[in-house]
């Protein structure tokens, strides 16, 4: 994002909270409105706490993964490709609390990190080449615990493992020692992919051989839980699977069959055309295809059939009973988080110019708006089930940059620092 300063004015000190709308269209109208003008309307039931503050500099950055908050820090200036010590901080969430400062010794940019028990995780991206490295470090600082030239996927703290993308196919291998503990090994001329459930660890790992034969593995243990052969005819495999939420979609001769996992069941093929296209990992009751530049095709996972079809859209989620979508308003704005039918695509309401940040309990979305070029912002809770918009606060000197997780929300400011305030 970017800014320039214009006074929002003061936030009101009373706020009439939860009231059933008017149509969506004018109540946006209104608080974009407020929010910009402060002409009055919703405020606050009491003033939020203000921020917790950390101290950064330029050249940091700051993830939320999880109950924690990271803050990495950029680390000394050194020749070309040289390990750098790199400080990483970890604060739990929503507290604040300083969990552990630990350095490690990085020769490139950190792209992930994680922290399971007493051990740090942090994969990052060689400068020279692009490949990527994970390490491992006691938090709190110590001698390196272990070292793999291979890609971070996920850590599973109750299983004691860190998962690795390698050249070879996926290894899990212990998180204290490094020592491997299973691997699922991709096929020759085929492919081998993660089923992520959100942002957790992965459920299974499914594989397709050039000649058809697919597999599905438990990731958390590597044992095999099903397999088949994908009937082709002489239709080429295409080399392509998209696991989305418990279905499996597999290209054939430029067509794609469905199947359920882990059970690999094979279900249908489709008649849409998706050779250009890519899938939602996850989309709720329907399956959601979108296109490279803009577009989306929503699938039945009954049968594959299509329920509709949409030039509009370039992403979209599901909550709850619906969709949450972005791309662009009929009226020439720019992208807007609206509440569509996942069933027939028909668009409910939007949020006008209010941001969708992440998700907040009880089916809702927490949100902020911020006029183009704006040091100030004002967030707050999103319901999709009415197009309302609850106000929680207001920040001011925000550069860009937040995130929300663990029940806050944290941003960059105009410093550098990181400012962290409390969701509720």
């Amino acid at each position: 994002m970017t800014h320039t300063l214009i006074d929002l004015g003061e936030v009101p000190a009373v706020l009439e909270v939860r009231r059933r709308p008017p149509p969506y269209r004018a109540v946006l109208g209104v608080l974009s409105a407020v929010l910009l003008l402060a002409a009055g309307g919703a405020a606050y039931q009491r003033p939020p706490a203000g921020p917790t503050v950390i101290p950064a500099r330029l050249g940091d950055t700051f993830t939320i993964d999880g109950n924690r908050l990271y803050l990495v820090g950029a680390g000394g200036v050194d020749s070309f490709g040289s390990v750098r010590d790199r400080a990483i901080t970890s604060y739990e969430l929503p507290s604040m609390r300083e969990v552990s400062r630990t350095t490690v010794g990085v020769s490139g940019t950190v792209v992930s990190v994680q922290q399971a028990g007493d051990t740090v995780v942090v994969g990052y991206q060689l400068d020279a080449s692009g490949d990527q490295v994970t390490v491992a470090y006691p938090a709190g600082g110590g001698p390196m615990l272990w070292h793999r030239p291979d890609r971070l996927v996920s850590v599973s703290s109750a299983d004691g493992i860190v998962l690795l993308s390698a050249d070879g196919g996926d290894v899990a291998i212990d998180l204290a020692t490094g020592a491997e503990r299973w691997r699922v090994s991709r096929p020759a001329n085929g492919v081998l992919a993660e089923t992520v459930a959100g942002t957790g660890y992965p459920q299974w790992l499914i594989s397709l051989s050039g000649q058809g034969r697919l597999l599905a593995y438990d990731a958390h243990t590597g044992r095999r839980i099903g397999a088949t052969t994908v009937p082709t005819g002489n239709r080429p495999i295409a080399g392509l699977i998209w696991p989305v939420g418990s279905y499996l979609l597999v290209g054939v001769g430029g067509r794609y069959d469905g199947y359920r996992v882990p059970g690999l069941e094979r279900l249908w093929q489709t008649p849409a055309d998706l050779s250009q296209s890519w899938m939602q990992d996850d989309c709720g009751t329907v399956i959601c295809t979108f296109r490279q530049q803009r577009g989306m095709t929503v699938l039945d996972p009954a049968d594959g059939q299509v329920l509709w079809s949409s030039d509009r859209w370039t992403s979209a989620g599901a909550l709850g009973p619906h969709l949450m979508a972005t791309g662009g308003s009929d009226e020439g704005g720019g992208a807007r988080l609206s509440v569509l039918d996942p069933r027939t695509g028909r668009e409910l309401g939007n949020f006008g110019d209010w941001q969708g940040l992440g998700l907040a309990p009880g089916g809702l979305i927490y949100g902020m708006i911020q006029a183009p070029g704006h040091y100030r912002l004002v967030y707050g809770l999103l319901d999709p089930a009415d197009r309302s918009i609850e106000v929680l606060g207001s920040a001011d000197r925000v550069s860009g940059g937040c995130e929300t997780g663990g029940g806050v929300l944290a941003c960059r400011l105009v410093d550098a620092s990181v400012a962290v305030w409390r969701l509720g």
